[in-house]
């Protein structure tokens, strides 16, 4: 399967690049970004960065996709879709410069088109720390809607006990259109 890069209107969703190193540990280096991931540890290491774009070149496409996202700078964050079948799980994180931008909320919206035009995904599927107001707002322009509250993991803060709230977007029901029967219009 050949890698799935995207376009939006100011963004490239593309395959991360052992280029992207520094921008991503420098960025992603960042606590406020680190604290609101399950993943990242804080501080980031060489061999942290590292294994984080090579891993995502292990992936099989096919079930895991993840994003560098480029502004036409280069490397500002990632995104990524996780096992993807008739659901998929999205997960993403920016580089607090880039923050207010509107960035993240056209990468998801890529993703999700990808998703359901591509990949006849019917549920999509993110976990946000219930601390993090600016990807509930993400996800809810989105057209996600919160699901459950439960707690997470979270690596950079040495904790299990984060509370995360769910969002679920259903893709790919019909809406029911209105009949329309004025002057002879069904």
């Amino acid at each position: 399967m050949i890698f799935p890069e995207l376009q939006t209107n100011r963004l490239i969703l593309r395959a991360l690049q052992p280029d992207d190193y520094p921008r991503l540990r420098f960025l992603f280096s960042d606590y406020d970004v680190a604290r609101m991931t399950a993943s990242f540890p804080h501080p980031i290491t060489d061999e942290w960065a590292h294994e984080f774009i090579s891993r995502s070149h292990s992936f099989d496409l096919k079930t895991d996709v993840v994003w560098a996202i480029d502004n036409g700078t280069g490397f500002i964050g990632s995104i990524g879709a996780h096992r993807i079948g008739e659901s998929a799980s999205l997960g993403y994180a920016l580089g607090k410069y880039y923050w207010r931008r509107g960035y993240m909320s056209e990468a998801v919206q890529a993703v999700v088109n990808y998703l359901q035009s591509e990949r006849s995904v019917e549920n999509v599927d993110a976990c946000v720390f219930s601390e993090n107001p600016a990807s509930f707002r993400v996800l809810l322009k989105n057209g996600f809607v919160p699901t459950s509250v439960c707690t997470h993991s979270c690596v950079s803060r040495g904790t299990d006990e984060v509370e995360t709230q769910n969002f679920e977007l259903k893709l790919g029901q019909a809406v029911e259109q209105p009949q329309l029967a004025v002057a002879g219009i069904r």
